[in-house]
């Protein structure tokens, strides 16, 4: 029977077990994300419908957090977002968190709006990629070369 260090002689394993320590250290990088990007807009809005959002940005980034304030004095709306759909008689402030860019349609009245988006980036996602096939192709090395170091 072999023993470690015969293992660790085969250059099939050792190179296997590179290509696993490489995959290791390529996905902890490319999981990393830059510095917090963020989007506002704000404004008053009059009767009718009307989209909120910068989508070029929001498909830039990973969205982390959305928050979507309302403010009137006396106004009919529904807001949009999502499937989710939910109309308001609204006599003061309303704060929203939506999962998705938000559609406001105003029924009555004048409503002033803030929105902001906040997101990331990971530049380094591609990197996965070949941390996958790195993975499996030293999980394949590492286990012929142990294999074979067990039938010597």
């Amino acid at each position: 029977m072999a023993s470690l260090s015969t293992v660790f002689r085969s250059k099939l394993f050792v190179s296997g077990f590179a290509f696993l320590v490489l995959a290791m250290v390529l996905s902890a990088v490319s999981i990393t994300y830059t510095q917090s990007h963020s989007y506002s807009s704000s404004g008053t809005l009059g009767p009718g419908q009307h989209v909120l959002g910068n989508t070029t940005f929001e498909k830039s980034y990973s969205i982390t957090n959305r928050t979507l304030v309302i403010k009137s004095e006396n106004a009919s709306l529904g807001v949009l977002y999502g499937t989710n759909y939910t109309q308001y008689n609204l006599t003061g402030r309303l704060i929203l968190h939506p999962t998705d860019s938000p559609t406001i349609k105003v029924y009555r009245g004048n409503v002033t709006y803030t929105y902001n988006v906040t997101g990331i980036s990971y530049p380094y996602s591609n990197l996965s990629l070949v941390a996958l096939v790195f993975a499996v192709v030293g999980t394949v090395f590492a286990w012929v070369g142990f294999e074979r170091a067990f039938r010597r």
